[in-house]
């Protein structure tokens, strides 16, 4: 059983769970990869007490072998003496990359000393088959000491690396590292929930804000110029709705007609023609009564021939049109126009001499810039949310891989405490 931190601030401990609050996970798994290390010190220490002793071993048989080979010299050939020479040499140049540092018992050390010392007797290994052939009737029994002696170093390393396969500590390492992830994730999210927040809190008051702003623009609205003057501008947009409408059906002859490569008839000016497809609204009300009519009626014409190819329907509408607008349309619309704009006019001069009118326009692109920024931040709120539920995402899998693998190493349920 897991013993619990002083006051039990962070593991509290139960007959079948363990909590640990997240933040003190990576010290609890370093008490646990210490507190392992030192039941399993008793362990660790024979063996790589062994694997020096069989090192030692491999060292002696080898300079043996030298020596062996300086007692046969005159009878053995040249090349079997320089074969036994160089392992000799190179089995002791091997050794010596382990004996000149003693390694620590902690169980990272350890590890990279196994991992070293697989390298040295798989080169040491390498190194006698590649020369005992030559070597072996001359010197056999030193050639056989050596043999020997690097099957039990072999032997000797093979035990340290099952001691440390068996003593949990590499799970130990694997679940430290994610604990750092884990960790690192837990402060991200807790930073992320922290913007949202102060993103939401902003939000609040643009919203607050813009609610003021529409109150104060209400409470303006009720000045009877100000009336008056929604009650002209929209009939103006209506008016304007009703004119576009009536000259929609024309935009697509008047649209063959001002192609590159149409020729227009005698008479039609395609600049006019051109202004009165792309900006219809603008041309009638700025271009001269005569010249609208006249450019319509050559169109209509053109129309009645089939010179533009119009399907029935299309064709029945735009002549509807040119003889709407011809018919005294044009001129309605024109009038009405001016007037409106007219009294538009004395109104907004009547608004301005009372201040009235800058104080709406100024309220209106307050609103304007409150109701962009409050989108903006509510883009962001939402980007954080994004951005929030992914890493909350990656914190419970790390979590419940930790949990799991925890639990194999105690034998116990083990909860790891998010505080969010």
């Amino acid at each position: 059983m897991i013993q619990s931190h002083g006051d039990g601030a962070w593991l509290r401990v139960g007959c079948s769970r363990v909590d640990i609050a997240a933040e003190f996970l990576n010290e609890k798994l370093r008490e646990m990869i210490s507190q392992r290390e030192r039941s399993h010190r008793k362990e660790f220490a024979p063996a790589l007490e062994q694997v020096m002793k069989s090192l030692s071993s491999v060292e002696k048989t080898a300079r043996s072998l030298r020596e062996a080979i300086g007692r046969a010299w005159g009878s053995i050939t040249k090349s079997a003496e320089q074969h036994g020479v160089r392992l000799s040499e190179q089995v002791l140049e091997a050794c010596k990359s382990l004996t000149t540092q003693s390694p620590d018992i902690s169980y990272e050390e350890l590890r990279k000393f196994e991992e070293r010392s697989l390298q040295v007797v798989r080169s040491i290994a390498k190194t006698y088959n590649k020369y005992v052939r030559s070597i072996i009737r001359t010197v056999k029994p030193e050639t056989s000491n050596l043999g020997d002696s690097i099957a039990a170093l072999d032997l000797s390393i093979a035990n340290l690396s099952q001691l440390l396969d068996g003593s949990d500590l590499e799970q130990l390492q694997i679940l430290r590292r994610d604990a750092d992830q884990l960790v690192e994730s837990v402060g991200e999210l807790r930073l992320k929930i922290d913007e949202i927040q102060k993103a939401r809190d902003a939000l609040r008051e643009l919203e607050e804000h813009q609610s003021k702003l529409q109150s104060d623009l209400s409470l303006l609205h009720r000045d009877q110029n100000l009336k008056e003057l929604g009650r002209i501008e929209q009939q103006i947009r209506q008016r304007e709705a009703e004119a576009l409408a009536l000259l929609e059906p024309l935009s697509k002859p008047l649209r063959k007609l001002t192609r590159p490569e149409s020729k227009a008839p005698a008479g039609l000016n395609k600049a006019s023609l051109s202004e009165l497809a792309e900006n219809p609204l603008t041309a009638v009300l700025q271009m001269p009564v005569t010249e609208i009519r006249e450019l319509l009626g050559s169109v209509q014409k053109l129309i009645e021939r089939d010179e533009l190819f119009l399907d029935q329907r299309r064709k029945r509408k735009s002549i509807e049109s040119t003889q709407a607008l011809r018919g005294g349309a044009l001129e309605r619309f024109r009038e009405d126009h001016s007037v409106l704009q007219a009294n538009r006019q004395e109104i907004l001069r009547q608004l301005r001499g009372s201040g009235i009118y800058d104080q709406w326009l100024s309220l209106l692109k307050q609103c304007d810039d409150v109701r962009a920024e409050a989108a903006q931040c509510q883009n962001r709120i939402a980007e954080l949310e994004s951005q929030e539920r992914r890493i909350r995402t990656l914190v419970l899998e790390d979590k419940a891989r930790i949990e799991s693998g925890l639990q194999k190493v105690l034998s116990e349920q083990v909860s790891i405490l998010v505080p969010f």
